[in-house]
């Protein structure tokens, strides 16, 4: 008796549970790959990259070339006085529901960053879907039409700038990272910049493909300037984010150069506050191979190996000082977040000078040193080529 009034009661308890009636399914749901922001006519503009699952699934039987990117993703876009008015257009715009924790790329033309991050930075921390780890880019061209390129190699644009940032070519920043610059002390950032590259003769008329090119330089959280080389060089240097590059040192006295591969550099920064006077030691440190070889000089000569090593010191020092001429002299402005180094170390100081930052920075004393090893010299020691032909 006692088990059929058990089942009785579970019969009862079940037709009272509820299933899942509130669910979003999988084929309802509009997902975005990346987010491109612009600023057009005085309103903000909301571009998304969605992912079209009917034909990015499998592979193609005909496996023709450069199907990939147009085949797996469309572009839709809105625009709103404000990024939030922006993105509810957007939406109307899309037959299901969008998506966007599978945003990992987030471009911010110049032209919307003329008009200040803050918005857009607060909105996307702010929105409950999108991904804080997601990567920034800054673009000169509307980051629409970025998005909207078809690139041979990948499958969609976001596909081709995560694989770029996460080979360090420029900087490494994501949304998180972002909002904290702009928020710290400098209020600066620094942002890999893309421009449109046109397509090879080959790839077809429509298959251009973004390309890094220079840096965009942010000052409280608005567009400043952009910077090529060797000024971006000295820039990355700075914040510890030159990586993936190959560097070209030349001898004195010696014909052509060499091409070294660095596999570490560091960039040290040291605040010191002595006798009232406020100064940063900037020290590098870089390890490296020797990849191309164009003079007459061998290697196996410690005087020509320790050559070198000076040389490329000198020209890492150069580069760092001419991206802090650019910053102290010509815009200063902190783009290197000198400003947190020294409120992290000295608190109280800082407490005191910080409303004088913006006119201490600009007569800061930096001292810069690089030291270099030289870890291989490839695969041979003396110089290669092809032996000059005796005439018979």
């Amino acid at each position: 008796m006692q088990g059929w009034r058990a089942m009785v009661m579970l019969l009862l308890g079940s037709m009272l549970l509820t299933g899942c009636w509130d669910r979003t399914e999988i084929n309802d749901l509009a997902i975005v790959l990346a987010t491109g922001v612009d600023y057009k006519d005085g309103q903000a503009q909301l571009t998304a990259q969605i992912f079209i699952p009917r034909k990015g699934g499998g592979g193609s039987e005909s496996g023709g070339a450069g199907e990939g990117a147009g085949g797996v993703t469309m572009i839709r876009s809105a625009e709103g006085d404000n990024i939030a008015e922006a993105l509810n257009r957007l939406q109307r715009k899309v037959a299901r529901h969008m998506f966007w924790g599978q945003c990992e790329v987030i471009v911010i033309s110049e032209e919307a960053g003329k008009q200040g991050l803050r918005e857009y930075v607060d909105f996307f921390l702010r929105y409950p879907q999108f991904r804080e780890h997601a990567y920034m880019f800054s673009s000169q061209d509307s980051a629409k039409d970025i998005l909207a390129l078809l690139d041979p190699l990948e499958r969609s644009t976001s596909e081709s700038l995560r694989e770029m940032a996460n080979m360090n070519l420029g900087t490494r920043v994501t949304l998180l990272e972002l909002s904290q610059s702009i928020q710290g002390a400098s209020g600066s950032a620094v942002l890999t910049r893309i421009l449109i590259a046109p397509p090879e003769p080959n790839d077809g008329p429509d298959a251009a493909t973004p390309s890094l090119k220079g840096l965009s330089l942010y000052k409280q959280g608005r567009y400043m300037l952009t910077v090529k080389e060797p000024i971006s060089l000295g820039v990355l240097l700075m914040i510890n984010e030159l990586d993936n590059i190959i560097i070209t040192v030349a001898l004195e006295g010696e014909q052509g150069s060499f091409s070294i591969h660095p596999k570490d550099i560091t960039t040290h920064l040291t605040p010191r506050i002595v006798n009232g006077e406020w100064m940063m030691k900037v020290r590098i440190e870089a390890k490296g191979e020797v990849v191309l070889n164009t003079t007459d000089a061998n290697l196996t000569d410690p005087a020509k190996v320790k050559a070198l090593k000076q040389a490329w010191e000198d020209k890492l020092e150069k580069a760092a000082h001419q991206a802090l001429h650019m910053s102290q002299q010509e815009q200063k402005t902190d783009f290197f977040r000198f400003a947190d180094i020294f409120r992290k170390k000295y608190p109280q100081q800082w407490k005191a000078k910080k409303d004088q930052w913006e006119a201490i920075y600009p007569g800061l004393r930096v001292e810069v040193s690089a030291k270099t090893s030289i870890t291989g010299n490839g695969r041979s020691t003396g110089p290669q080529g092809i032996p000059e032909q005796s005439a018979d």
